[in-house]
């Protein structure tokens, strides 16, 4: 059973788990926010909009809560382990 689709979100896109992995898999290096979306829209083959952008923000805020990355002035980097 794929419990990664049961939810009320149609595209894979706007589950926040699964696009808090790939962005976390995204950031390699310290990379500006927007370059970092856009990075991701073109690995998932999707277009950004607003509910896309939404989900994002959650993504990383959702990092950002497990102490995962850190985010100053609008750039995003991993943090030690």
């Amino acid at each position: 059973m794929n419990f990664f689709l049961l939810s009320k979100h149609k595209a894979i896109e706007e589950n926040v788990l699964v696009s808090s992995k790939v962005l976390y898999e995204l950031i390699s290096d310290e990379k500006h926010i927007d370059e970092l979306f856009m990075e991701f829209a073109k690995k998932q083959n999707i277009t950004l909009n607003l509910n896309i952008e939404r989900v994002l923000y959650l993504s990383l805020t959702f990092l950002f809560a497990f102490n995962l990355i850190d985010v100053s002035n609008n750039m995003v980097k991993r943090m030690n382990k």
